[in-house]
């Protein structure tokens, strides 16, 4: 576009200055002025508005303002303002220049907050992606960012299935997320938006039709989700405003990114958790070979010995090896308890850690004829990852004291305080010697001590022989945790 002014300043008609490059105008002095517009690419990053003196060497001067425009599709275009200059501005003159510096500078101040708030955002979804943060809850989180930024007021993310090639058609694209306003997956594949997405490889925006009821225009968004230059997916975004902002195509990729983010940690997590069950299962396996197998073995032989000596009369060894079979079956059905426990589907994601731990002493230990104690002081809100982490290590000490310590007493106690976790598990069984390789490296300490470390919780381990085994585990407490009210019960 070219308005009178600016054509009398190049000495041209209109038709001469439309459609021609600013390096076709040097031959007059506001020509050669256009040659010192900073680059198009650099307005609106390092500094919106760039003002210089401009004008003959003889004669009224300018001062030539120049930042840069958006239209519809982010092509860039100048935004050029040409004052007259003299040695004294007029009040109105220096107030307006005054209105436009403190204009520019509250534009460049918003725009480093929407940077500073776009890396926080990527930041803490990066966190939440480590933490075993469901899908869910981090495009919940995404949405948020996507309201307070763009007036958001519906969102959804479709994500092609994993061996499906044509992004067309809706029975290939699954609906990972939908919210607010946009709620049918169908409706936006009778749009033209999958044929754009297809098409263009870039963010898509058209105005939406009126409502009933509705006085404001809103946009929708629609940014492809890409992974190697493949479209496998896209956040669709519904925008209540009066007009698009010119840096909302910025800040919605932005939140593409943190989209396709989540969904790779999400992959992760699946993967993760079958590697964990296939694991699980394989361990399972070699203590039924290592423990239960070994046991019933041992059961047949002293029944065979037992036999033998009754057959000839010695009454006494019969009576030893019938002791030594009530002790093995004893130990066995111990062993077979605790794998029949382990095979039912977990129960910590259902009830939490607190009633988990009780669920396990009930189910286990008492069947078991051990006297339990279960302690909780306080409580509090924890994410998942630390839950299973704890009940993980509290598995295995009760583990090895049911297999190792020939424990007649178990006490389990959590307490919760103001900066820091405590969990504790005793026994009044054999124990051992803290400073025995075999022992205090054995694979029961080693895995416990692992997760610990995963935590970021301190592990000791206390115990003598004959003198029983405590182990504590210390969790000092941050904003993930939160206390709730203080509470203490002893259930026996």
């Amino acid at each position: 576009m070219a308005n009178d002014a600016f054509c009398i300043l190049l000495n041209r008609m209109q038709h001469h200055v439309l459609g021609q490059p600013l390096s076709g105008f040097t031959d007059t002095w506001f020509g050669r002025a256009l040659g010192q517009l900073p680059p198009l690419s650099s307005l609106d990053v390092a500094a919106p508005v760039v003002s210089f003196i401009v004008g003959p060497e003889q004669g009224p001067r300018l001062v030539l303002s120049s930042s840069r425009g958006h239209g519809a599709w982010r092509e860039g275009s100048y935004i050029l303002v040409a004052t007259p200059f003299a040695p004294t501005l007029p009040p109105e003159q220096l107030r307006a220049y005054a209105a436009t510096l403190e204009r520019s500078l509250i534009e460049g101040q918003q725009e480093m907050d929407r940077s500073r708030e776009a890396a926080n955002g990527l930041r803490n979804l990066l966190f939440m992606s480590i933490s075993n943060y469901t899908l869910t809850e981090m495009l919940d989180y995404v949405y948020e960012q996507a309201r307070r930024l763009l007036n958001a007021v519906g969102m959804m993310v479709l994500w092609l299935s994993e061996h499906a090639q044509v992004w067309r058609l809706p029975e290939n694209v699954e609906v990972l997320y939908a919210t607010g306003s946009i709620t049918d997956a169908e409706a936006l594949f009778r749009s033209p938006l999958a044929s754009l997405l297809n098409a263009e490889h870039k963010l898509i925006f058209f105005p939406m039709p009126l409502r009933d009821g509705q006085e404001e225009v809103s946009f929708r968004l629609a940014v492809p989700l890409l992974i190697e230059n493949q479209i496998r997916g896209a956040l669709v975004l519904d925008l209540n405003a009066p007009q698009l902002s010119p840096h909302a195509h910025q800040v919605a990729e932005w939140l593409a990114d943190q989209v396709i983010v989540a969904q790779g940690a999400d992959r992760l997590q699946q993967k993760a958790k079958k590697a964990a069950a296939l694991q699980e299962r394989e361990r399972l396996a070699r203590e039924m070979h290592d423990a239960v197998m070994q046991s019933i073995y041992s059961l047949s032989l002293f029944a065979e010995a037992g036999k033998r000596f009754a057959s000839s009369g010695q009454i006494d060894r019969v009576q030893e090896y019938l002791q030594q079979l009530s002790e093995t079956a004893k130990q066995a059905l111990k062993e077979l308890r605790l794998l029949l426990y382990e095979l039912q589907p977990a129960v910590l994601e259902q009830v939490g850690l607190v009633e988990a731990l009780r669920q396990r002493l009930e189910a286990v230990e008492r069947r078991n004829g051990i006297t339990t104690r279960f302690e909780v002081e306080g409580s509090a809100t924890f994410p998942t990852h630390i839950e299973d982490g704890l009940y993980r290590i509290c598995q295995e000490a009760l583990n090895n004291a049911l297999k190792h310590s020939s424990a007649s007493e178990v006490t389990v106690r959590l307490s919760v305080k103001a900066k820091e976790l405590q969990l504790e598990i005793c026994d009044n069984g054999i124990g051992f010697a803290v400073n025995d390789p075999k022992c205090i490296y054995g694979e029961g300490l080693t895995t416990m001590r692992e997760r610990a470390q995963q935590l970021h919780a301190k592990l000791t381990v206390e115990s003598a022989p004959q003198q029983g085994t405590c182990v504590r585990i210390v969790l000092p407490l941050t904003e993930e945790a939160v206390p709730e009210a203080s509470s203490r019960f002893h259930p026996e």
